[in-house]
């Protein structure tokens, strides 16, 4: 579902109370209710249908749907990978200079101390590394020792505890070091890592659900 088919929802509905967020989103013969499972990549609002509106109109209805989504993807209680934020509509974002002061406090290499180097990114799912093997032999080197636990570190202190993001390197001479991070990670080369981590998630999610006259 991309972002411009949301931008042309006939219904969006959210109703907030004492029992928490219900909401309906209906895109043609699809009705979005209560999903199993949300991987968001959203990087702007579901605009689109605003684009020849005069500018007073289309900046009022981007800012209206920027705070909707906001709102519907931050209160589905099925697990969301990311949740969307003010400042990246798409998950983790922080500032390269930030996210560099991150990287170093968590053990990853930072610099350009490679004079000659491959690029590598790594799909990280909840903190996890997803296929390290593959992307350690594409590289042509293997990752450090403790390399993992610091890319766990890494992503809990910028938020990404409960997210799905590339972590960009430049790997040469034995290193790797750390470029920058992204919330749109090139999902392939994590393979069926990816997918089973997600149907995974999907399933301790429902089981781990109340059942309907079970007291929880």
């Amino acid at each position: 579902m991309t972002s411009e088919l949301l931008s042309f929802a006939r219904r969006r509905s959210q109703r907030l109370g004492r029992d928490g967020a219900r909401a309906v989103v209906e895109v043609g013969p699809l009705t979005i209710e209560r999903p199993a499972l949300v991987i968001n990549r959203m990087t702007t609002p579901p605009d689109a249908a605003w684009r020849s509106a005069v500018p007073g109109e289309r900046e009022y209805a981007a800012a209206e749907l920027t705070a909707f989504v906001l709102s519907w993807l931050r209160a589905l209680d099925c697990p969301v990978r990311n949740r969307p934020e003010p400042v990246c509509l798409a998950g983790p974002a922080p500032h390269p200079q930030l996210a560099q002061l991150f990287a170093q406090r968590s053990g990853l290499a930072c610099g350009e101390g490679i004079r000659s180097g491959t690029y590598a990114q790594l799909v990280v799912l909840d903190g996890e590394i997803l296929n390290p093997e593959e992307i350690a032999q594409r590289a042509g080197t293997a990752m450090p020792r403790g390399f993992a636990a610091s890319v766990s570190s890494f992503a809990h202190a910028v938020g990404a505890d409960t997210a799905l993001i590339g972590i960009d390197m430049i790997v040469g001479e034995g290193q790797w070091l750390f470029q920058g991070v992204t919330p749109l990670p090139a999902l392939p080369a994590a393979g069926s890592f990816l997918v089973d981590g997600l149907i995974a998630l999907a399933e301790s999610h429902r089981s781990a659900a109340p059942r309907e006259g079970v007291q929880a």
